[in-house]
This record gives C-alpha cells, sequence and structure tokens, in this order.
C-alpha cells in the first residue's frame, strides 16, 4: 500500500519513489493517472497496471493475488492513502502480507490546518444516508463539488453552534482552509471538499477544557 500526493509532487517520499520505481506490477485506479505520476518519478522500467475500482475490487481480486505468488504488487489510490475512501479494503482482507507505505492523506493535512481540535476526532468519509454530529470531537468528511454546499448548509441548520472548516486543492496552488461563517461558498467545480465539524458541548466554549 503506497501512499501518493494529494497535489505537490514534492510530497511523495523517498520510500515511496523506490516502491513505485522498482516495482512492476502497479494496482490502481486510474490506469493513466497512474502511469504519468510514474512517469514524473522517472521511471525508466516497463510496468503492469491492473485498475481496481471500488466496482471491479471483487473480480480482480483473484487476479492481483496470483501476481502476488511471483511479484509484489504496489496498491495505489489516485491521491492520498488507498483504502480512505478509496478502492482496496477487500484486496487488503485477502491478502497474506500487506506493507503500508504511509505518506499523505487528505483528512490528516486538513485536521492539522483546521484550527480545530485535533485530540478526538472521527472520519466519516461520504456521508452515509443517516450521520450526526457528535460533540467535542472534530468530525471530517468528504464531499464532492457538486454536493458540498448542500452538506454545509444541512450542517448548519441541524447544528447552528458547530464551528465548521472547508479545505480544498491542498498542497496545491490554489489551496483554500477557510472558516465557514456563513453559506456563501465559492465552490469549484473540480476535486474532492474536505469538511471538518467541531460542536463544543457550551456554544461558547472553542476547545475542550485541559484536565
Amino acid at each position: 500500500m503506497v501512499a501518493t500526493p494529494i497535489g505537490n509532487l514534492e510530497d511523495i517520499s523517498l520510500r515511496a519513489t523506490k516502491i513505485l520505481l522498482n516495482t512492476q506490477v502497479i494496482a490502481c485506479e486510474d490506469t493513466r493517472h497512474t502511469g504519468n505520476l510514474i512517469k514524473l518519478l522517472g521511471n525508466t522500467q516497463p510496468k503492469r497496471y491492473i485498475s481496481i475500482r471500488d466496482f471491479n475490487e471483487a473480480q480482480v481480486i483473484d487476479k492481483i493475488l496470483m501476481e502476488l505468488e511471483n511479484n509484489d504488487v504496489a496498491l495505489v489510490s489516485d491521491a492520498g492513502t488507498p483504502l480512505i475512501s478509496d478502492p482496496g479494503f477487500k484486496l487488503v482482507r485477502a491478502a497474506k502480507k500487506v506493507v503500508p507505505i504511509p505518506g499523505p492523506c487528505a483528512a490528516i493535512t486538513a485536521l492539522s490546518a483546521s484550527g480545530l481540535p485535533t485530540n478526538k476526532f472521527l472520519f466519516l468519509g461520504f456521508l452515509p444516508k443517516k450521520w450526526e454530529i457528535r460533540e467535542e470531537e472534530t468530525t471530517i468528511i468528504y464531499e464532492s463539488p457538486m454536493r458540498v454546499e448542500k452538506t454545509i448548509a444541512e450542517i448548519k441548520s441541524r447544528y447552528p453552534d458547530a464551528q465548521i472548516v472547508l479545505a480544498h486543492e491542498l498542497t496545491k496552488i490554489h489551496e483554500q482552509i477557510v472558516k465557514i461563517v456563513n453559506c456563501e461558498l465559492k465552490i469549484v467545480a473540480r476535486g474532492e471538499y474536505t469538511i471538518l465539524v467541531y460542536r463544543p458541548i457550551d456554544s461558547g466554549q472553542s476547545y475542550p477544557k485541559e484536565n
């Protein structure tokens, strides 16, 4: 499992670069996208790419497991850490040995720069049909540009005292990490958004009290 940059190519680790350049078989979401990344890293060796997505993961597991009998296979997502709201869970569960190569993750990147409490947090990924924002912990949500305004409006409606931070284009030129005061947002119709929400028990209390 190899984490790849969420935007800035310089965020890739030396270890991840070495693994990707020296592994012949790459399991990935978008083969063209990952192929371009490998080229940018300076690849000079032939690669074989296996597309693994939510809709076909169960069907390609056996193929990848057969590859693992003779070769290492690097699992990557289009951006960030594999399995974090991306395919790969069924494969990792079926594999005999998994080696994680840590690196960028939009949820943790946004949390660290949000100004919201980091001592306790909950990652929901893309919101399920039934959800709630619990008190005294920061909740992290992924959302598409088509739904982000609606989701923020619903959070504000259900939890008027919630503190909300919106992150977009993380590590890129137009990176934005902004506190949401109202719902008048300038949404760019590309890339996922990360929404961070914190509900203090007391509306006048911004952070948990220290013990």
